[in-house]
C-alpha cells in the first residue's frame, strides 16, 4: 500500500478540451484486411482553430468551474444577475496565464470570438472587459467519408489513396456528396494527382482531363460534367458583343467557365433547399488548396479552411476568374506576408475587377461606335 501524496495529485490534474476540437479518424477496412475507406470526424473548431485557441479553452473553462465553485460556496464576484459566469482577464493577465506573447494572446481572443466561443462585454474606462466563455455547439460536427484505393503499379505500389465522397452533418444530412459514375467504364478511379512541389500524393474525386487555354496545363473534372446545364442568363447584345473582345475575358471555349453558373442538381442538394458549389468547382479547390500549402513558407504554412476554400469556389463559379489564375495568384503572395489568405482573396478581386471594367468599357466603346455617340 503506499499513501496518496500531493505531488501525485498534482499529476493527475487536467485541463479539459472538447473532443469536438479535434479530428478523430476512424479506418475501415474488409474481411480480407484491405482498406475499404475511413470516416473522418471533425468540425469548424479543429479546422479553423490553432493550438493555442484550443489550450486556451481548456484554461479558461477551468477558471469558469472555480468561479462556479467559489459561488457555491458564497462567492458572487465572478457571477451576474443573470446568473453567467464571467472572468476579469487583462491581455497582460492573459499573457501570463498563457505564457504567450501579446500578438499572441490577441490572434486567441480574435479565434475564439469568431467561432462564437468567447463573449467581451466592456466595463468602462479603465476597467478590464468581463470574458464570457460560450458553450461549444455540437452542432458543428460533421463526418468526412473517403473511399479507399490501393495504387497496383508503378513506384507508389501498395500505397493506400483516399478519395473525399461525402461530408454529413450531425444529423446525417449531407453537405457534400460525389455523384457515383453509372457506366462501368468511368466506375475505376483515376491515379491520385501527384505534386510536383513536395511530392505527396493529392486525394481527387474521380476525374477527367480537359485542356486550359489559358496556362496549357490540364484541369481535371469529375464525369458528371458532361451532363451539367448551366443556368441561362439574359444578356444584352451589345454586352455580349463586347465580352467576346476583351483581351481579359477567358478563352469563350473554356469548359471550366463555360459550366460554372447555378448548382448541381444532385439528389441530395435538391431535397435540402440549400446553394451547394458545383462538383466540378469543389473538385479543383484541393488543388489550389495543396498550391497554397505548398507556396507558405515552412514556419508559416497552414491549410486552408472549408469556409475559405467555398469563398475562392464561390469566385470560381462568377466566371470571371479561372483557377488558373487563382494558381498563379498565389504564386504572387510575397513569403513574408504576414496575411497570405487575406492579400489571396485581395488579388482575385481585383482581378475580378479590373476584368469587368473593361468589359463595361468596350462595351461603351462599342455603344458609340454603332449609335455615332
Amino acid at each position: 500500500m503506499a499513501d496518496i501524496t500531493v505531488n501525485q495529485v498534482a499529476t493527475q490534474t487536467f485541463y479539459q478540451i472538447p473532443q469536438i476540437f479535434m479530428v478523430n479518424v476512424k479506418k475501415k477496412f474488409s474481411a480480407e484486411g484491405k482498406p475499404t475507406g475511413k470516416i473522418k470526424m471533425t468540425s469548424l473548431y479543429a479546422k479553423k482553430l490553432s493550438n493555442d485557441g484550443k489550450i486556451a479553452y481548456g484554461v479558461l473553462y477551468d477558471r469558469c468551474m472555480l468561479s462556479i465553485h467559489s459561488y457555491r460556496n458564497g462567492e458572487l464576484t465572478y457571477v451576474d444577475e443573470n446568473g453567467s459566469v464571467f472572468l476579469v482577464y487583462t491581455v497582460e493577465d492573459l499573457m501570463e496565464i498563457l505564457d504567450r506573447s501579446k500578438p499572441t494572446v490577441l490572434k486567441i481572443k480574435k479565434e475564439l470570438k469568431e467561432l462564437g466561443l468567447l463573449r467581451e462585454v466592456k466595463q468602462g474606462k479603465n476597467r478590464p472587459n468581463r470574458l464570457y466563455l460560450q458553450n461549444v455547439n455540437a452542432e458543428l460536427q460533421e463526418y468526412e467519408h473517403y473511399d479507399a484505393e490501393v495504387v497496383e503499379k508503378g513506384r507508389d505500389k501498395g500505397t493506400v489513396v483516399y478519395h473525399h465522397v461525402k461530408t454529413l452533418d450531425y444529423k446525417g444530412c449531407v453537405l457534400f456528396e460525389i455523384e457515383r459514375p453509372n457506366s462501368e467504364e468511368n466506375s475505376v478511379l483515376e491515379k491520385p494527382i501527384k505534386s510536383t512541389n513536395s511530392g505527396s500524393q493529392k486525394s481527387l474525386p474521380p476525374k477527367k482531363a480537359i485542356k486550359s487555354m489559358n496556362s496549357g496545363s490540364q484541369i481535371f473534372l469529375p464525369p458528371e460534367v458532361k451532363k451539367f446545364n448551366p443556368i441561362k442568363t439574359e444578356k444584352s447584345h451589345t454586352e455580349n458583343n463586347s465580352t467576346r473582345h476583351s483581351s481579359r475575358k477567358p478563352a469563350s471555349n473554356s469548359n471550366e467557365l463555360n459550366q460554372t453558373a447555378g448548382t448541381c442538381d444532385t439528389p441530395s442538394q435538391k431535397t435540402s433547399g440549400k446553394k451547394f458549389i458545383q462538383p466540378q468547382v469543389y473538385s479543383l479547390l484541393q488543388e489550389i488548396a495543396d498550391s497554397y500549402f505548398d507556396h507558405l513558407p515552412w514556419d508559416n504554412a497552414y491549410h486552408l479552411t472549408h469556409r475559405q476554400k467555398m469563398k475562392i469556389g464561390s469566385f470560381l463559379e462568377t466566371g470571371w476568374v479561372t483557377s488558373s489564375e487563382v494558381l498563379h495568384c498565389i504564386e504572387r503572395i510575397p513569403q513574408d506576408c504576414q496575411s497570405p489568405y487575406a492579400y489571396l482573396v485581395t488579388s482575385i478581386e481585383n482581378l475580378m475587377a479590373e476584368r469587368k471594367l473593361e468589359v463595361k468599357l468596350n462595351a461603351h466603346k462599342r455603344a458609340q461606335e454603332q449609335y455615332g455617340g
